[in-house]
């Protein structure tokens, strides 16, 4: 059991603890104590057709090992001899709770740098001015080690054959199989896992005791992979070898928590002559999508060759995946921009969209081992190289975006036609490898400069691109999370960017103004983790979160919403990210309106109208329906729309033109120009007929008592309220 008697302030070094951990890990039989944690803490089990977000519960607890938790154990494990003799059922419990008390306190311990800051300022120590325990490297340390992964399993499979095709060449002639049999072999050795870890679970129970172990369900042979994958034997001997640990070297580097542990490179273990072992397949996935770049590197005659391809592949990765969005007409790979005939910076990617635009720099960096471990100017040194270099350059581009002095040259050779100056502007900052607590160290080292026009970044990796990119797969949407994410930017506090997506696809990423800070917990994601499974892994479940993504999917507010993207008008992609923000309750009455309007106006053939101004920001809509002939409809919705703007002092207002017969949008148009005073406007407005419009904050539902997520729920089901009627 785990002591709750410890503290930050009374846990022991790290040192001490991890030697203490790696004493226990080396005793005879603990293999099975780590197969335990692996079958408990990484197999996802459900009973129904199919996983709900109840199964994915364990997998936020704190009762669970972390995967980095459970690396470390294998890593100090292999230091050792490794004992297969399965341990008698009381030593076999105190390797578990002996494991988890230690796990505890050496993250209590970690926290320390936290602790100190925080209990100096209570005691009201003398603290250095504008004092931050978040601000270095070893207060950095806890969430680098805690963050969580930033890829699902099967992205690494799917990616490292992207990242890696460029090199098959290389990979087959030194050593020995091509990138495409390394991912059939992956994916074989995990079906065979899961098969195989489901039969010892039945198997368990009708065991002895003394007998009872989840060690099996982790082993396997070459063979029983060539049935699986049609990979010859040769190659798949040849890719074992590569990721096989090297029993004969002890994991000697690995002398510390932050160290560079050689079972995370080569997570396979050797048994005997033709079995292994391999305790987390999500580990052999990260190797495989992480390693094989240190293996060309290390070739001084491929090194260039390799890092070129590796560059090329995260901007061909985010093109391909923002090309499928917005259509190649919008996106633009390697812009050259020039100020004259100077050269004056680079985009790597722009999307251009409407009055839209996004500014992608993408980098290759990595955080060293150093930083890891609490140097705190080399933590500070691998951000600036792979972030605040990326977002600068981002800011440069954005900059002249919005400046008729500068010229962009597509990498075709063809200037890239800019027309009107964007309006808003996305810099998007991605990695293209796992850098651990990105999220969180964006948050306190980032130095941003954002306006009006430039909002402040995304900083992410491809991997969270893949996903956002899968769920919000339309323009609308995927701008809607982009303004969403940048007007909260300064409230959210999360570990993952997955986490802020997680709750944008259940409850709109809107938050209202009494909250000045929220910490989103990673629980958030469940739904999304099962779609992403359910989509790309063939997993029984929801493949689209219920939430944005669906609740106006029987409403007229989202067929029209689907209009607008399927037509492409882009002089309505702002009404359509007005429509995306409203609150389902603003939604419904909106859509109850427009279905009357419709009614009537094909009942007597008048013109039937609306107008909901949208104080939040400063914006409108005004709706016609009617048969008038369209320069007649059309001179007439002109004339409602710029009255409508003109007396609620917006600087933008939209317009719609819409069929009696079936509600189709027959035309529509936008007045973005910023509100000044107009004397014949304002002699208009007196003479105009002074039919009320409803504001949109009247659409908002009764203020109730705030419901916490892990309350009952007040409807009297017995179930959590954030299992119940929270999204209601």
């Amino acid at each position: 059991m785990v002591s709750d008697d410890v503290t930050p302030g009374s846990a022991r070094p790290e040192s001490e603890i991890f030697a203490e951990l790696r004493l226990l890990c080396t005793s005879p039989g603990y293999i099975h104590a780590v197969a335990y944690f692996c079958w408990r803490d990484n197999l996802i089990t459900y009973t129904e057709d199919q996983l709900t977000t109840e199964d994915m519960e364990h997998q936020y607890s704190n009762d669970r090992l972390l995967r980095t938790e459970i690396s470390t154990l294998i890593g100090l494990m292999a230091k050792g001899k490794i004992d297969n003799s399965i341990p008698s059922p009381e030593i076999f419990q105190t390797y578990i709770d002996r494991t988890e008390t230690l796990l505890h306190e050496m993250h209590l311990s970690l926290q320390k740098p936290w602790f100190e800051g925080l209990k100096n300022l209570h005691e009201g120590a003398e603290i250095p001015q504008h004092f931050d325990p978040f601000s270095t490297a070893d207060g950095m340390r806890e969430p680098i080690f805690y963050g969580g992964e930033s890829a699902y399993n099967f992205q690494y499979e799917e990616l490292a054959l992207k990242k890696y095709l460029a090199d098959n060449p290389w990979l087959k002639s030194h050593k020995g199989f091509g990138i495409d049999e390394a991912c059939q072999i992956c994916k074989a050795l995990g079906k065979l896992q899961s098969e195989k870890a489901i039969k010892q679970s039945d198997e368990i129970r009708k065991l002895h005791p003394d007998q009872r172990t989840f060690l099996p369900g982790f082993v396997f042979t070459a063979e029983d992979l060539d049935r699986r994958t049609g990979v010859e034997i040769p190659q798949i001997k040849k890719f074992l070898e590569a990721f096989t640990f090297d029993e004969s070297r002890r994991n000697s580097s690995f002398a510390s928590l932050s160290e560079f542990n050689e079972t995370n490179a080569t997570p396979i273990l050797k048994n005997g002559k033709d079995s292994y072992t391999l305790l987390q397949h999500y580990s052999l996935l990260e190797a495989l999508y992480e390693t094989p770049f240190f293996w060309m590197a290390g070739d001084k005659a491929y090194r260039k060759e390799a890092a070129i391809n590796r560059g090329n592949f995260a901007e061909d990765f985010v093109a391909e995946r923002l090309f499928s969005i917005f259509g190649k007409d919008h996106v633009w790979k390697n812009v050259d921009i020039y100020k004259g005939k100077q050269r004056f910076a680079e985009a790597d990617i722009l999307v251009l969209y409407g009055d839209r635009a996004i500014v992608v720099q993408a980098k290759s960096k990595r955080l060293t081992i150093e930083a890891r471990k609490g140097n705190d100017l080399q933590l500070k040194d691998d951000f600036k190289k792979a972030i605040q270099h990326a977002y600068d350059q981002a800011a440069t581009c954005s900059d002249a975006l919005i400046d008729h002095e500068y010229k962009f040259i597509g990498s075709d050779g063809n200037e890239v036609s800019i027309g009107k100056r964007p309006k808003i502007i996305f810099p998007l900052c991605v990695v293209s490898d796992h850098y651990p607590a990105l999220a969180t160290q964006a948050r306190q080292f980032l130095k941003v400069k954002s306006s009006s026009v430039i909002h402040p970044p995304i900083v992410t990796d491809v991997f969270f691109i893949d996903v956002m990119t899968e769920m919000l797969s339309t323009p609308l949407h995927l701008l809607n999370y982009f303004a969403l994410r940048a007007k909260f930017d300064d409230k959210l506090m999360v570990n993952q960017e997955l986490t802020n997506l997680g709750y944008h696809l259940a409850h709109n990423l809107w938050l209202d103004d009494q909250y000045s800070f929220v910490n989103l917990g990673d629980d958030f994601t469940a739904a999304l983790d099962i779609a992403m499974m359910a989509r790309r892994h063939g997993v029984p479940g929801e493949t689209t979160p219920k939430g944005i993504l669906t609740r106006f999917d029987s409403w007229t507010l989202g067929r029209l919403i689907s209009e607008i993207e399927k037509t492409a008008t882009l002089e309505l992609v702002g009404l359509g990210l007005l429509f995306l923000q409203l609150s389902s309750e603003a939604a419904e009455h909106i859509t109850n309106g427009i279905d009357q309007l419709v009614r009537a106006a094909a009942h007597d053939g008048k013109t039937h109208d609306m107008s909901v101004p949208i104080d939040t920001a400063n914006a409108g809509f005004t709706i016609h329906v009617n048969a008038l002939p369209e320069p007649i409809a059309r001179e007439k919705l002109i004339a409602h729309c710029k009255i409508r703007k003109y007396a609620r002092k917006a600087n933008a207002w939209y317009g719609l033109l819409l069929s009696p017969d079936n509600g189709d949008i027959r035309g529509a148009l936008v007045s973005e120009k910023d509100w000044v005073v107009d004397p014949a406007m304002e002699r208009t407005l007196k003479s105009w007929p002074q039919k009320p419009m409803t504001p949109l904050s009247q659409f908002s539902p009764v203020k109730k008592r705030k419901i916490g997520r892990n309350e009952p729920c007040p409807c009297g089901s017995g179930k959590k309220h954030k299992k119940c009627c929270l999204n209601r």
